[in-house]
């Protein structure tokens, strides 16, 4: 861990997310269209919030597990030049893609 206690990552993660941008769009954008007006739009706001960061959190620990999973295996230098070729394979596919859409 670092030497950073579970409470100082947790506190760390929560900053990083409220000053993401996407978070914010999430709470001011999106959320907004959820939650009826007729009801108690607070504790409404609180449910969707706590599911957000609920998802939130399951996605933060996907990445951990696939991070930790891909560190042994991105050790060893042929494998870290086959993951640099793919991505950037796909990355040169997806520009081509782009060059060759319609527009309309």
């Amino acid at each position: 861990m670092g030497g950073k206690s579970l409470f100082q990552l947790a506190r760390q993660e929560f900053l990083l997310a409220a000053g993401n941008p996407k978070a914010i769009l999430i709470f001011t954008a999106f959320l907004p269209q959820f939650v009826d007006p007729t009801g108690s739009i607070g504790f409404q706001f609180l449910i969707l919030g706590v599911l957000f960061l609920m998802l939130e959190w399951v996605a933060i620990a996907g990445y951990a597990f696939f991070g930790k999973a891909l560190r042994h295996w991105l050790s060893r230098p042929s494998m870290r030049r086959l993951f640099n070729r793919v991505c950037a394979g796909l990355l040169g596919s997806a520009g081509i893609g782009l060059i060759l859409a319609r527009r309309e």
